[in-house]
């Protein structure tokens, strides 16, 4: 039942290209299919936003479109915080968050037409959540001009996709995506929507948690962790920086004042942290079932621990002498000294499996085994450069969620604002990725403990 306002209301928004003849700009007639019968099952409206063709003068629809009552230009507020918003980006745009992202930094959350689906967080205030920029994804065939070469790469770019809505209050709004191949199929929360058949639950292939640092971990978002583990079930559980490192930090090596506050909060022992490490591991590996696995990715939080003890800052260590001798010993053996140090604490499940740097771990052709922070030929690991090493992949390490066409970043599982965050505008996002057995991706965005109205 709605409450004050009409709230909770949900929304589908996709965009259409206008008709250039033949085959270019014609509904996909499968995903509108299958888009309307999502929105009668979930009793969502579904808005069409309109795109210019293959050049600024074509501008008509296909007929099949134009009278339809879904078909909207211009701007329009779904709350407080997020509107969809008539700024024109060209089609052949490579990248429509291009030159907006400073329109959307000056006033909200807003939702674009565009036939390459996009997600841009931008940086709010010091303290609020950050705006999005969202382009659509498209409900027509491409209509570009293939004899040059602008066209021809957008033709390749074009995403059958759209954003699904949903609004929780004036302020509180979930979003993730929705894609589509040319067969009009898409998943949304593990559940499988065609046109022609009915919905049935689809296999999760993964799911990608957002950053660990476990001991800067929000409580809050760990529940949700949770639950989406007992709702996916997925077939593998992918997880970035497990380790923190707040009790061997380089970070810290210098600064005796939050040394002294991490020593009378507990934080500066390593055998206590890598016990916790331990310990939600084990609950990890309960949750996702003895058939699924826990993968731990190779991440620069983890090799804190192996900087720790390259730099023998552990012999002056009175306190994580003991155990920090020991993973020595070990890494010198060539063992991943956070491995190591688990297994010192105590036996782990056989389920969770420990990746070296240089180990792919791929399912339905998205690697899952990169962290993010390393680009290619030893580089740091930019948006861009992570398209170009990996093709489709979900990475983490910025804290920021994105989707740049096949490429996705999940967010963090810590807390959004840190001791080293203070005082600067952020972008950081509660957000887990969901691979499903298509190939498709969704991102998902914790908000108050939440996912979805449902």
């Amino acid at each position: 039942m709605s409450g004050k306002k009409g709230f909770p209301k949900r929304y589908v928004i996709t965009a259409a290209q206008a008709f250039g003849g033949d085959d270019k700009g014609v509904p996909n007639y499968k995903f509108l299919a299958s888009l309307e019968k999502f929105c009668k099952d979930k009793k969502a409206e579904l808005i069409i936003l309109k795109m210019a063709g293959s050049t600024a003068k074509q501008v008509d629809l296909h007929p099949d479109l134009a009278d339809r009552s879904e078909i909207f230009f211009g701007e329009r507020d779904l709350n407080r915080k997020i509107s969809i918003s008539n700024m024109v980006v060209p089609p052949q745009n490579v990248d429509c968050s291009t030159g907006r992202v400073r329109f959307i930094q000056q006033g909200r959350t807003a939702i674009i037409a565009h036939p390459k689906q996009r997600f841009k967080a931008v940086s709010n205030s010091n303290e609020k959540l950050p705006k999005v920029l969202l382009g659509t994804g498209a409900c027509t065939t491409p209509n570009y001009r293939e004899t040059n070469h602008r066209g021809d790469a957008a033709k390749r770019d074009h995403m059958y996709g759209a954003w699904v809505i949903e609004i929780v209050d004036d302020v509180t709004y979930h979003i993730r995506p929705i894609r589509s191949g040319v067969n009009g199929v898409f998943v949304d929360l593990g559940k499988r929507f065609d046109g022609r058949k009915k919905q049935r639950n689809t296999i999760c292939e993964a799911l990608v948690l957002g950053d660990l640092h476990w001991g800067d971990t929000d409580p809050v978002v760990m529940i949700a962790n949770f639950a989406m583990i007992r709702k996916f079930k997925p077939n593998r559980l992918v997880i970035h920086d497990l380790f923190n490192g707040h009790s061997i930090s380089h970070h810290k090596s210098q600064k005796m004042i939050e040394r002294v506050r991490d020593f009378k909060k507990g934080r500066s022992n390593l055998r206590k942290e890598l016990t916790e490490c331990r310990e939600v591991l084990i609950q990890l590996s309960r949750a996702v079932g003895r058939n699924s696995q826990v993968i731990i990715v190779a991440s620069n939080h983890n090799e804190f621990l192996n900087r720790y003890l390259e730099e023998k800052r552990w012999v002056n260590d009175t306190e994580n002498y003991e155990i920090a001798s020991e993973l020595s010993t070990a890494m010198i053996n060539g063992e991943d000294p956070v491995k190591a140090g688990v297994e010192l604490i105590g036996p782990i499940p056989p389920n969770i499996k420990f990746l070296d740097r240089e180990d792919d771990e791929k399912s339905r052709g998205v690697q899952l085994g990169s962290h993010g922070d390393k680009g290619m030929n030893g580089a740091r690991g930019s948006m861009r450069s992570r398209e170009l090493a990996h093709g489709k992949s979900i990475t983490g390490h910025s804290h920021t969620p994105e989707i740049l066409r096949n490429t996705f970043i999940v967010g963090t599982s810590t807390h959004l604002r840190l001791s080293y965050t203070k005082g600067s505008a952020s972008s950081w996002m509660h957000t887990n990725a969901v691979l499903y057995e298509n190939g498709s991706v969704q991102l998902l965005n914790i908000i108050n403990g939440q996912w979805t109205i449902d």
